[in-house]
């Protein structure tokens, strides 16, 4: 009769469950992370001519002025207005023909 020498098995997982734990946690901070947290903001600093531009915000426009000019009223218009039964034709039907 042989004799058999074994140790005890112990049924503890807890080195895997650690390993899941810390998975886990992992997996949930780069999450909030690349979807919640806010961005931080970016300082993007002004171009060295960006004061050469600053008056352009200083004009006020008002388009009735514009219209009611008498340099705008003398406009021709060369191109007929769209109609209400669809857009005038241009070009021709098959651009393959001559």
């Amino acid at each position: 009769m042989a004799i058999v020498v074994e140790e005890e098995k112990t049924n503890s997982n807890t080195p895997a469950v650690l390993g899941w734990l810390i998975i886990v946690v992992i997996v949930l901070a780069s999450a909030y992370y690349i979807f919640f947290a806010a961005a931080p903001a970016v300082v993007v600093p002004p171009p060295p001519n960006f004061e050469s531009i600053a008056p352009i915000a200083q004009i006020s426009f008002d388009p009735t002025t514009l219209v009611s000019s008498p340099a705008f009223q003398a406009l021709k218009q060369y191109i007929a207005q769209p109609t209400s039964t669809g857009p005038v034709p241009v070009g021709k039907s098959n651009p393959f023909l001559p």
